[in-house]
């Protein structure tokens, strides 16, 4: 009888602490908040298409989102990307089970509604927006966090700010890593590329210049060849272009050409001279704006340099919008390619062909 009151005794005794906490549970439930604004930035050095991407598709979820590697069935129900589109998961413990369900795309922005089903029932709003400068995104990842009752009372003890923001900085970090891997080296600020050209003639005006007279040069001989087309008496298969064979910074002259793209064996007028550019490895940037040669020059000379191949001229500047038609220099867009070729491979070393430093003449 003793061993059965005492532990009656201890029952009502935890029942009464149980009953006790539910009580204040509820009553600080009652006082304490119930919606908390968690918000997260960070910039990314990506273009905002790219990275909008990321987030818009569930399936990019797995290489960014802070709890990728949590122990959880995952499903996909919808078409991806698209309004409605929800993404399920379901874990033990902590990982619980909810979705979330994508509900608005803008341009800048995306709103999906966060619905959990454990270890408790609530449903938030959650959105990301988009800021583009140039190829820099500023990410905002933002949770308005709703905590039914009672369990807000829970919240009144906890800084839910720092608690669940650190999961959304990891994740904007995670964001930022994978968003700037998938982005190409830049030399000099410029992404260079490779194309394979075909040999092209040119026909055009070819002169030594001073080099403070070398951008006069190319706008005057840029309107000369748009008056001969003008005329039809000349006809460019493509882009008007600069060759550019020396810029001698010690003599200040420069070696240059305007010319216009013509078929082999096409008819000119007499004043032109033809110059023929061999086919081979291109590499080129793209330059919107001003066109700034030396720039250009000084990207394609470090990818080459790393590449281990070498530039032959000439330079190429090519004008895809220039003037007259476009007079907005915001508007111009150049390209600026170099040929260039592996070098021949090194002759072998005559005095160590057997490895030991002697010829085989040298060794009979």
């Amino acid at each position: 009888m003793i061993q059965k009151s005492a532990a009656l005794r201890l029952f009502r005794f935890l029942l009464y602490v149980v009953l006790i906490a539910g009580a204040l549970l509820a009553l600080f439930g009652l006082f304490a908040k119930k919606r908390y604004l968690i918000e997260r930035q960070i910039t990314i050095a990506a273009p905002a298409a790219l990275v909008y991407d990321q987030v818009r598709y569930f399936r990019n979820f797995r290489v960014w989102s802070p709890w990728a590697g949590m122990n959880a069935d995952i499903r996909i129900e919808g078409e991806d990307g698209a309004l409605g589109a929800a993404y399920f998961w379901t874990g033990e413990g902590e990982v619980g089970s909810g979705s979330m369900v994508l509900k608005a795309v803008a341009p800048q922005r995306l709103d999906f509604e966060v619905s959990t089903e454990k270890p408790y029932r609530s449903t938030s709003p959650t959105w990301f927006t988009f800021e583009a400068d140039s190829n820099q995104t500023l990410v905002t990842w933002a949770f308005h966090m709703n905590i039914s009752f009672p369990w807000n009372g829970l919240a009144m003890f906890t800084d839910v700010n720092t608690y669940v923001g650190k999961d959304f900085a990891r994740g904007l970090e995670n964001l930022k890593r994978h968003c700037e891997s998938m982005m190409p080296r830049l030399y000099a600020g410029y992404e260079v590329r490779e194309e394979e050209r075909q040999e092209q003639s040119y026909a055009g005006f070819r002169q030594v210049v001073p080099l403070e007279r070398a951008e006069a040069f190319v706008r005057e001989h840029l309107e000369k060849l748009d008056l001969l087309t003008r005329k039809r008496q000349l006809a460019p298969t493509g882009p008007m272009v600069a060759l550019f064979w020396t810029i001698d910074s010690l003599t200040r002259q420069a070696d240059i050409a305007v010319a216009a793209p013509v078929a082999a064996g096409q008819k000119v007028p007499p004043a032109l001279q033809i110059f023929t550019l061999e086919g081979g490895q291109y590499f080129w940037i793209e330059q919107p704006g001003q066109p700034d040669l030396n720039a250009a020059q000084k990207a394609l000379a470090l990818y080459l340099e790393e590449k281990g191949w070498v530039p032959i001229p000439p330079t190429i500047a090519e004008y895809l919008q220039r003037p007259p038609a476009v007079q907005d220099t915001a508007q111009w867009t150049t390209r600026i390619y170099l040929r260039a070729a592996a070098p021949p491979p090194a002759p072998p070393d005559s005095l160590d062909v057997n490895g030991n430093g002697t010829n085989d003449e040298e060794g009979q």
